[in-house]
């Protein structure tokens, strides 16, 4: 045989009497064999046009060739996307089926065939003697019996093809066949049939594609809109992603599903989330996981849908070949010998993957499938994004909410914090309006108090504002913390020696350097200290250190005070927040001191805690980055 072909076991005749002439420009003479030859033609064309599956109308044909021309051996190529021709259905001899099936052969190599064969109407015939170098060996039957000796005698070598073409001309494939049955060339009836053969098998061919390519526009089209229907209802990520699993896998007809969404790296409330269908998939080490992840940004950023099958991988340079072997591997502890992985995204951001495997023997992922996984990948992108959106929505209206009850809280203490020194201020103005021999000096003793509270309470109030406000610039500079702790020191430390308070420090200067607004840190340290002295018993001690841990400068403040119990920690750095503890509400305050603290520090990015016991004293820790200078 030529190039390809293709062998069936039908018997037929070439004899018979005239009966009608046919075929256009070319008079030939049909027999009544010739009529029942187009009779089963006809019929095998029925039968082929009821197929849906291609590969039932390709044997069908290759099947049907011997009967319908009188050869033994068939066979059909078609064109490949590539540009080869591939030998996808063989008929006849085992022999040549095993050779020949799945044969490519470069059209070019086809082409230059053509345009050294003989023109029999449509059809091309190349004699052996005529073969170009170049082309590659046909199959040989063994022991084959030709009509040797005679002009037409059929060789081994000779090669017949037979293109067809669809209904807008371009070019299909083609019959090839061989072995004829007379042993001899075949003569003008034969090739008649060949040719009428040759272009119903195009019209058939053409036509399951059509129909298979409807009917993978319609699986599609459905999976598309399911995928995008429950995008639309289900606002959690968790629920959509386990949802679109079992859509996915039937519109794409996979073996095997693993999707995942990513968490988000801004926000750790955004978790990853993983759905799968297929053995093997929930369990993907963190080696694969990464590598689809990097794939997968690669792909949103093209726009484009990555497939890996056979060790190679489309678009070309997408994957490196480690890559595909990774990927591959994975594949093959669930029978995907071929994986295609669309995206999941919105605007710029890959949120997640498709990944669906099939069997290596399974057909390659077409476009279609291509653009519909990655239209799928779309629809779940935008559910991600709108319910991460929801979810964002819903934590700002219970932040609102919360930043409202405080508000309203703030405005009735600080009502309340203002009332009392202004009804005492008040009481004695009365008093001495009313009575004039009422104590004096007394009265406007108790008035100067509750102004000075007041004083002190606005003071706070404006300093809260001001740390408060997320549009107010930190002015910074180089602050040495050591330094202002002992500064601090020296202020609080007349007042701490009356009640015989030991201050005692272990602060080293130039090491405990911050970058930040050295007024709001001395108001820092001035509180701290201020507390630890307020709140320690006569003859008590308060320590205070500096240290340099790595990039961060700590400040400890301990005393030996009345402590602090596990629940009132909890609100110690809220506004106006006084102790449950009798002692220390005998101690007066404004409650303003702590909170104040913790904003000044979050503002310059360091942290505040707090370690204590009641009766046991308590130490609060400072952590600030150090200066980048």
């Amino acid at each position: 045989m030529g190039r390809t072909g293709c062998s069936c076991g039908y018997p037929a005749a070439c004899a018979g009497e005239p009966q009608i002439r046919v075929w256009g420009e070319r008079s030939v003479v049909l027999t009544s064999t010739g009529v029942q030859a187009l009779r089963g033609l006809s019929e095998l064309m029925n039968r082929a046009s009821g197929q849906e599956s291609l590969q039932d109308v390709l044997d069908l044909i290759v099947e049907g060739a011997a009967d319908v021309v009188g050869f033994r051996v068939a066979a059909v190529s078609l064109l490949q996307p590539d540009g080869d021709l591939e030998v996808v259905a063989v008929a006849g001899d085992p022999g040549a089926r095993r050779e020949l099936m799945g044969r490519r052969t470069p059209r070019g190599l086809v082409e230059a065939e053509f345009d050294i064969a003989e023109q029999w109407g449509t059809l091309r015939f190349v004699p052996a003697n005529r073969l170009p170098q170049t082309s590659d060996p046909g199959w040989v039957a063994e022991g084959w019996d030709a009509a040797t000796g005679e002009p037409d005698s059929w060789d081994p070598q000779d090669t017949l093809l037979a293109p067809f073409y669809d209904v807008a001309g371009k070019w299909l494939g083609m019959i090839s066949v061989d072995l004829p049955l007379s042993g001899k060339r075949p003569d003008e009836m034969q090739q008649g049939l060949l040719e009428v053969f040759a272009n119903q098998a195009g019209i058939a061919i053409n036509g399951a594609r059509q129909r298979l390519a409807l009917a993978e526009q319609i699986r599609l089209a459905a999976a598309v809109h399911t995928v995008s229907r429950i995008s639309q209802e289900v606002l959690d990520p968790a629920r959509a992603v386990e949802a679109v699993v079992e859509p996915v896998l039937e519109g794409l007809k996979g073996s095997a599903i693993w999707v995942r969404t990513f968490g988000h790296e801004n926000d750790p409330a955004v978790d990853s989330v993983v759905a799968h269908s297929g053995q093997g998939t929930a369990t993907a080490p963190a080696e694969v996981v990464e590598l689809v992840r990097r794939v997968a940004q690669r792909c949103w950023r093209q726009r484009t849908a990555a497939m890996v099958r056979s060790g190679a991988s489309y678009p070309e340079g997408l994957l490196t070949d480690q890559e595909v072997g990774i990927m591959l591997g994975f594949t093959a502890s669930f029978s995907g010998g071929a994986v295609m992985l669309a995206p999941i995204g919105a605007a710029s951001e890959c949120l997640g993957h498709l990944a669906i495997a099939r069997s290596a023997q399974e057909p390659e992922w077409s476009d279609a499938e291509a653009a519909a996984a990655l239209e799928m990948g779309r629809d779940i992108g935008r559910a991600i994004v709108n319910a991460r959106l929801l979810k964002l929505e819903r934590r700002l209206v219970d932040q609102f909410r919360q930043s409202d009850r405080a508000k309203t809280s703030l405005f009735a203490t600080v009502a309340h914090e203002l009332k009392n020194p202004l009804t005492s201020i008040v009481g004695h103005l009365e008093l001495l309006r009313d009575d004039p021999q009422t104590d004096s000096d007394w009265s406007l003793g108790v008035m100067e108090r509750n102004t000075r509270r007041l004083q002190s309470l606005v003071d706070d109030l404006l300093t809260l504002a001001k740390v408060s406000d997320p549009d107010r610039p930190l002015v910074s500079g180089q602050v040495d913390l050591a330094r202002l702790t002992q500064d601090a020191i020296d202020m609080f430390l007349p007042g701490a020696d009356q009640r015989g308070i030991q201050l005692t420090s272990d602060l080293v200067e130039g090491l405990a350097v911050v970058d930040g607004n050295a007024d709001e840190l001395a108001r820092v340290v001035d509180n701290l200290v201020s507390n630890a002295v307020k709140f320690s018993p006569d003859n008590g001690v308060v320590q205070l250190r500096t240290r340099r841990d790595a990039d961060t400068v700590v400040l400890l403040c301990s005393d030996s005070g009345l402590g602090i119990s596990k629940e009132d920690q909890g609100s110690l750095f809220t506004e106006f927040f006084r102790s449950t503890n009798p002692a220390a509400l005998e101690v007066p305050g404004t409650g303003l001191g702590l909170s104040i603290v913790a904003r000044i520090i979050a503002r310059h990015g360091g942290t505040i805690s707090v370690e204590s016991e009641l009766g046991s004293g308590t130490t609060f820790e400072v952590a600030l980055p150090a200066t980048t200078a």
